[in-house]
């Protein structure tokens, strides 16, 4: 097994955005590309991520093999390509070589986790009534503003409108988008929909706005949210995110 890309940012965030959600993790190399789908110590987040095969100019992978690694040795590796570098993963009995290549070639030596299968929330069940597509940087300004407020933020989503508001004990923040609006992209709503989340998780996945054209928002009435990154059809970052009920 062996696969190229030149294009290391698409690698790097990937698992720089799942690095911020679990520790450890077990990457698929499958015939379509490497996925990855995890849950977080708490429950609460479930990340899932596809970078496809068209993000790799090499993509030798005759049967489908798992590769537990740890997040963050893994990342510190990833991190030592440059924009301009080529990064190879290939893997060579029970050793994963990590090869960055431009004038030189760089080895490293990645060391593989026994890891076992952690159950998963059913996520591929969710039925959500609600679908938002918005540039990404909507979603960011959005964060970034709550953040300075409290430690949660609503997404109230109707026929012909969609809203991000947060609420604390002195400030509060809303951004409206209708549409027609340049930052709103495409709105589904099958009834109205209005659901809170945790901050923390949202501030984490933004990572995956570096490299994303679109974000998709897909949620229900007080059910979980699902947010998608995608980047010209080569990689998919998505997390699942449970909702924060008011008692």
């Amino acid at each position: 097994m062996k696969v190229t890309t030149a294009e290391p940012e698409v690698l790097i965030t990937s698992v720089a955005t799942a690095a911020e959600i679990i520790d450890e993790g077990i990457f698929k190399f499958g015939k379509n590309g490497i996925s990855l789908t995890a849950a977080d110590r708490a429950m609460v987040a479930v990340i899932d991520l596809l970078i496809s095969r068209e993000a790799f100019e090499e993509y030798e992978v005759e049967e489908e093999r798992e590769v537990g690694l740890n997040m963050t040795n893994f990342l510190s590796l990833l991190k030592r390509a440059r924009g301009s570098d080529k990064i190879s993963l290939e893997l060579i009995e029970n050793r994963l070589l990590l090869m960055i290549h431009n004038t030189t070639r760089r080895r490293f030596t990645v060391p593989l986790l026994q890891l076992s299968r952690e159950e998963i929330p059913p996520i591929e069940q969710l039925e959500f009534k609600a679908s938002v597509t918005l540039k990404p940087e909507i979603l960011e300004d959005a964060i970034k503003d709550a953040s300075v407020i409290t430690d949660a933020v609503t997404f109230h989503a109707t026929k012909d409108c969609f809203k991000i508001s947060a609420e604390g004990d002195v400030s509060q923040t809303e951004i409206e988008l209708r549409e027609g609006d340049e930052g709103l992209l495409d709105l589904q709503v099958q009834e109205d929909s209005k659901a809170k989340y945790p901050l923390d998780y949202l501030e984490k996945i933004l990572k995956a706005a570096k490299i994303s054209d679109e974000v998709v928002l897909k949620f229900a009435q007080d059910y979980p949210a699902r947010i998608d990154f995608k980047y010209e059809g080569k990689a998919r970052i998505s997390m699942i995110l449970a909702p924060r009920v008011s008692e």
